[in-house]
């Protein structure tokens, strides 16, 4: 069999006889849209739709969680003339660093969400649009899929401009893979290129060229990775992009291929050693905008390839809805503060509680972290809990690229953190509800995780 061919197949037209209409399908819901790539025609009719909205505007804040921010901010890093900001975190901290000292007048927020309910976003929608008062239609619009546009209307943005995530109108691209092809990555892209049609079109163009030797490199790596018995990837990424790349790849793996099956673990590092499978584009691609282009589209093939033959459903994220449920049946007085420690004492906490037969541990912190936070808790882990690979990464947008994979997964200790305050200076009485939602979160995920998790504050 030609598995690419098949794919390609499928992508195009959807025939239950087709092995991956089992494998790409959610809920008989096609979500092979992202394996052929959309027509530059459709391209630019879509961005010229959207364009008078960007006009007069200096500042882009792009609200949403998990794939439907994360392909953005992969190229923030070239974002010289800092145009792109990201909020993606119910801490009001996020918030503060988007907001204070802002231009409204140049400003525009562009909320985006698949089905339109995220929870999340919403609330983050909503407290930005607060700052803009009754001038807020001016500087708002939606991506979404065309048939949430009307669940969009019932929650109070009737009156905004709302676009369809993908430049075709389709909706058979999930979240998380829905960069380089679609909007949540092509409109940001858009804004770095100066709104230029012509320099967009020479990227697409030359990004094109290299899609069938991309599809042969990832299936070659399959094959040569399809017999491991756990998935512990390690993908390699030029050092520019190394911190920008993160969260996008790791969502990629974790909740593409993990918990699909009870006898296949998988866990995802970006330039790591150790026991991990290393990944990396097998050629050299100067152009740093098509080799960010063609490593997503890359990494996307060998998921989809690898998929198949470990048969694995990758499209689809069916223990999301544990926490989701979780969140929704908490009561008030379940929203305690867990026990208070200094994060100089957290790897002392965490080694009292560890089974020593985990290989991870993984600290998901329910706040907004500066970098320096991040190194400084994976320094003391790595020092004093050496015998364990940990990482560190900030919630809720963990549980949008990783809570999936954490549910059936039997490797990792899961510790849970939030502060004990959520301070703010800005006068927005939304905030609050932000904060107790975000700390819902924190609470249900450690609830629906127990037995393999802690959970503190600090």
């Amino acid at each position: 069999m030609d598995v690419i061919r098949t794919l390609l197949e499928c992508a195009s037209y959807p025939c239950k006889e087709n092995p991956f209409y089992k494998i790409g399908f959610d809920n008989n819901k096609p979500r092979l849209g992202w394996v052929i790539p959309p027509s530059w025609q459709d391209i630019k009719n879509s961005l010229k739709e959207i364009k008078p909205f960007l006009k007069k505007k200096r500042r882009f804040i792009f609200i949403g969680m998990g794939g439907s921010i994360n392909g953005a901010k992969v190229i923030s890093c070239l974002d010289e003339k800092k145009q792109l900001f990201f909020l993606n975190n119910l801490d009001p901290k996020n918030l503060e660093e988007v907001m204070e000292n802002a231009s409204l007048k140049e400003t525009l927020a562009i909320a985006i969400s698949k089905s339109g309910t995220t929870q999340e976003t919403q609330l983050l929608a909503e407290t930005v649009r607060s700052f803009f008062k009754k001038d807020w239609i001016n500087h708002f619009l939606w991506l979404s899929d065309p048939s949430s546009f009307k669940k969009l209307d019932e929650l109070g943005w009737r009156k905004c401009g709302k676009f369809s995530i993908q430049v075709d109108g389709k909706e058979d691209i999930g979240g998380r893979f829905s960069s380089p092809h679609t909007l949540v990555f092509l409109l940001p892209l858009f804004i770095l290129l100066d709104q230029n049609f012509k320099s967009l079109e020479k990227i697409f163009s030359s990004y094109l060229h290299f899609l069938d030797r991309l599809r042969e490199e990832a299936h070659k790596l399959v094959l040569s990775f399809k017999r491991k018995k756990q998935g512990f990837f390690n993908i390699h990424v030029k050092k520019k992009f190394k911190t920008s790349f993160i969260t996008w790849i790791t969502q990629l793996f974790q909740e593409s291929l993990g918990s699909k099956r009870i006898d296949f673990f998988v866990k995802t590092a970006i330039g790591e050693k150790d026991s991990f499978f290393n990944i990396a584009l097998p050629f050299e691609i100067a152009d740093s905008i098509i080799y960010v282009m063609s490593l997503m589209y890359f990494l996307e093939i060998f998921i989809a390839l690898f998929s198949f033959y470990k048969k694995i459903n990758f499209v689809n994220q069916p223990y999301v809805e544990k926490y989701k449920k979780k969140v929704k049946e908490l009561k008030e007085k379940e929203l305690k503060f867990p026990p208070f420690l200094k994060l100089s004492h957290l790897p002392s906490f965490i080694k009292d509680k560890i089974d020593k037969d985990k290989k991870f541990i993984e600290v998901v912190i329910y706040a907004y972290l500066e970098k320096k936070e991040i190194d400084y808790i994976k320094k003391i882990l790595k020092k004093e809990l050496s015998s364990f690979k940990s990482f560190v990464f900030e919630g809720p947008d963990w549980n949008h690229h990783s809570y999936q994979s954490a549910f059936l997964d039997k490797n990792t200790f899961y510790v849970i953190g939030l502060k004990k305050e959520y301070p703010f200076k800005l006068d927005n009485k939304l905030i609050e509800n932000n904060i107790s939602f975000l700390r819902r979160i924190a609470v249900a995920t450690y609830t629906t995780l127990s037995s393999k998790s802690l959970i503190f504050s600090f």
